[in-house]
């Protein structure tokens, strides 16, 4: 009985070893690079938006330069929770929050199964996703970036992805022109949307959970199914399917990270001079 149980666990660990990873699994380390870098910049800004326009209490003229952006976010949020089967009880942005921070809060399932953790866990990040989204947007439709330009893919080493989004960054800079009232209107757009892309420490506790649980999830459904015959097209068409979502994703974050990154090298010199020369109360 024993030996036959060391074996069942034998042949468990070998599948596990041999198993076949999605296609989409080598962009993983890329993307969460992206990611990462794209809060950093997203704290950045915010931080020089608060040392630059923030009274003592955290408010003032700050609060209604976030306004745009802090609307994006915790409508982010309201959109994570719709699409994992919550209703949204309710949502106050930054200037009607008295803490100044904004706040989306889940309301009862309006689908029939539900899970809550995976619910919170994607709303927390929405922000991100959605940030990324409408700064690209953004850029295109204020003709900052040609339809045409290139993004910092996943693919390829993680230098060689720094490296592309450097020259970008340089081209972007030198083709402002700042005759354009189009430029000034995207560079707020941009501080204010970046700045709240990155999620908040509260929903990072949600979303680092559900990230862990849903990785174990697909870990096991990936064992399970691959022990099956029959299901060949399947799980090709399901890994085209995830290989094609994550060139897409890695192509908005590159693109946003390009703006954000921009946009930091231009606001956060004005933000530090404001912080600088402004009276102390």
């Amino acid at each position: 009985m024993i030996l036959c149980e060391i074996g069942q666990a034998h042949s468990f660990c070998y599948n596990l070893t041999e198993m076949a990873l999605p296609s989409a699994a080598q962009h993983v380390p890329a993307l969460l690079v992206q990611a990462l870098l794209l809060m950093l910049v997203s704290r950045m800004l915010f931080r020089g938006m608060v040392c630059a326009f923030a009274d003592r209490n955290g408010g003032g003229l700050v609060t209604l330069l976030r306004l745009p952006g802090n609307l994006l976010h915790e409508a982010s949020h309201a959109l994570g929770y719709l699409l994992l089967g919550y209703r949204v009880r309710h949502m106050v942005p930054c200037v009607l929050d008295p803490r100044q921070s904004g706040v989306c809060v889940r309301g009862k399932p309006w689908a029939p199964v539900t899970l809550p953790w995976l619910a919170d866990g994607a709303a927390a990040l929405m922000p991100l996703l959605v940030g990324s989204v409408a700064l690209v947007a953004v850029g295109h439709w204020l003709g900052i970036m040609d339809h045409n330009s290139a993004a910092p893919g996943a693919s390829g080493e993680n230098v060689c992805m720094l490296r592309a989004a450097q020259g970008q960054i340089l081209l972007l800079l030198k083709s402002l022109d700042w005759h354009r009232w189009q430029t000034y209107a995207f560079l707020y757009l941009a501080a204010t949307i970046g700045a709240e892309v990155s999620p908040s420490q509260t929903d990072l506790r949600y979303a680092v959970p559900a990230l862990l649980g849903l990785a174990v999830g697909i870990l096991v459904a990936l064992i399970a199914v691959q022990q099956l015959t029959g299901l060949g097209p399947m799980l090709r068409a399901g890994d085209d399917w995830l290989l094609l979502q994550a060139h897409r994703l890695s192509a908005v974050w590159g693109l946003a990270l390009v703006l954000m990154l921009a946009t930091a090298a231009v606001a956060l010199p004005v933000t530090f001079v404001i912080h600088t020369i402004r009276p102390r109360r």
